[in-house]
């Protein structure tokens, strides 16, 4: 299991296999507004970071048809969110993943932790992607994709 994080720590503290470090991975990710910005990834080996998980089913069905590109799904900012606006996030997100699924589309999480007290475990991890509509095996494919990108 991986993370993507902004503070320095030791990965088999928390049951990882590497962190890695925020400065070091930002090179590889994409930070785009919407799925309709992402095609122009879709034949990179890129991590789109997503900033609204508008439904938008064409330009996910482009990018998952590469098999490239893998959307980064930034687990710190559902747990920061609070109240009326964590539940519109819980709610995009698990249609967005739902679509993923259903397109074979490629994505993957990471918490960016700013300190060590922030860092979530695999098990946290997992736990947080099933309560966002996927079942325990896509979840821990999901956390195992993000080396091939970083």
């Amino acid at each position: 299991m991986f993370d993507i994080v902004r503070c320095g720590a030791e990965p088999s503290e928390y049951g990882f296999k590497e962190l890695y470090r925020y400065e070091n991975a930002k090179g590889s990710i994409a930070w785009v507004p919407g799925p309709r910005d992402a095609v122009k990834f879709r034949n990179k080996m890129k991590l789109i970071m997503l900033e609204d998980y508008s439904f938008d089913e064409g330009a996910l069905k482009l990018i998952a048809e590469k098999k490239k590109a893998c959307f980064l799904i930034d687990m710190g900012r559902l747990v920061k969110t609070k109240g009326i606006h964590r539940s519109i996030l819980i709610s995009k997100l698990r249609t967005f993943l739902g679509l993923c699924a259903k397109h074979s589309a490629l994505y993957t999480f990471a918490t960016f932790s700013e300190t060590e007290m922030q860092i979530r475990t695999p098990w946290e991890m997992e736990n947080i992607a099933m309560l966002l509509g996927l079942d325990r095996g896509q979840a821990k494919l999901s956390l195992k994709l993000l080396p091939h990108y970083v």
